[in-house]
């Protein structure tokens, strides 16, 4: 039986089914969002609104606007209640917030440079990413289908991360410096970046994101610099699959994965290393292997729905129902808390486009308050 409330049960239908927005609610959003774009729609699994509900239930609700191949007369949606936001639909509703977008977003910077192609905000976190497009190729990511590979003035993204962290509607409060994967040549580049965000803002929480090579993240080394947290995403577990849509990263082998995780956490400590998988692409058993592989290295595991991304070769693969969703954080979270760790990531926002629940004890507290209406 779920203990679920009705709010994390909307949480799950919403990542799976989408939102519709009224035109009432619509109207409500522009009068503060000054008519900007809902969402920066910038990957595939942060291209949907980001809304707050009841019990700190945080949702990257994905919409027709930026998802035409899979949300199609979504059963739930976003209305305008008695002033304020509601999501509503299949027997449930829960009060709702929206988070705005910050001022930044399709702005440039001094040289003309459009702040976007160096940083995004989701929740109360930036983005930065080093390495445009990417030197792996997986079938479910839309970057390197979309962006060429390049890299970036080091200048322009600390910069951007100051933009983002002063900005006057949504100033982020921590900061990940995320992939794409670097070529051999460009990987003294992205450790560069990692010294220079980190000395810019000691006083900000840093994580970094990227694939298990010591050669880019030597947890020794980062761990020195000052970063706060560390992800590593095996993102597929049965490696079958994996050969099929992440040929380069399978080939790394999965052992790899799991043995950089279980090092880094040893040198990080509990909590601060993670790993995510995708729920939907492989069966459910082997995404909860997963979960247990890596629970029981001490890191800590993270489930993100797959989210079909229109420019991709799965674009129309259909997202995974809301009911084995369900099922798999029900189980997943159960694994997890047998091995004495929590599902990720911690941070409450952030847990936007994850089968996170701050109430389950899963994500546990803010950098920094959102601003929503």
């Amino acid at each position: 039986m779920s203990d679920l409330t009705r709010a994390e049960r909307l949480k799950f239908r919403l990542l799976s089914d989408g939102l519709s927005i009224t035109s009432e609610a619509q109207a409500y959003i522009d009068v503060s969002n000054e008519g900007r774009p809902m969402t920066p729609a910038d990957y595939a699994s942060t291209s949907g609104v980001i809304l707050a509900l009841d019990d700190d239930v945080w949702v990257n609700a994905p919409i027709a606007l930026y998802n035409p191949n899979f949300v199609r007369d979504a059963p739930i949606e976003l209305v305008l209640d008695s002033g304020g936001l509601v999501v509503r639909g299949c027997g449930m509703e829960a009060a709702a917030k929206f988070w705005l977008p910050p001022a930044y977003h399709g702005e440039s910077n001094e040289l003309g440079e459009p702040l976007n192609s160096y940083a995004f905000t989701h929740a109360d976190r930036v983005r930065i990413a080093p390495i445009e497009g990417c030197a792996m190729t997986c079938k479910f990511c839309n970057i390197p289908y979309e962006l060429k590979y390049r890299t970036k003035r080091v200048e322009g993204l600390v910069d951007s991360v100051e933009r983002a962290l002063s900005d006057r509607i949504q100033p982020a409060h921590h900061v990940l410096i995320s992939g794409g994967t670097p070529h051999h040549g460009d990987v003294p580049y992205v450790r560069s970046v990692y010294e220079a965000v980190t000395a810019a803002f000691p006083e900000v929480a840093v994580d970094v994101m990227m694939v298990p090579r010591d050669d880019v993240i030597d947890p020794v080394w980062l761990k020195g610099l000052g970063i706060n947290e560390l992800s590593v995403n095996i993102e597929v577990f049965n490696e079958e699959l994996a050969r099929t849509v992440m040929r380069q990263k399978a080939a790394q082998g999965l052992d790899a994965y799991l043995t950089y995780l279980e090092g880094a956490t040893e040198v990080f400590g509990a909590g601060r290393v993670r790993s995510m998988l995708m729920v939907g692409l492989e069966p459910m058993n082997d995404t909860l292997r997963g979960v247990r592989a890596i629970a029981e290295r001490g890191a800590v595991p993270v489930l993100s729905p797959f989210r079909p991304d229109a420019a991709t070769p799965l674009a129309h693969v259909v997202p995974i129902d809301a009911a084995v969703l369900e099922e798999t954080y029900l189980r997943a979270r159960d694994i997890a808390a047998e091995r004495g760790v929590p599902l990720g990531p911690s941070c409450i926002p952030c847990s936007h486009n994850t089968l996170t629940l701050a109430r389950n004890g899963d994500a546990t507290h803010y950098y920094g308050i959102p601003h929503t209406v």
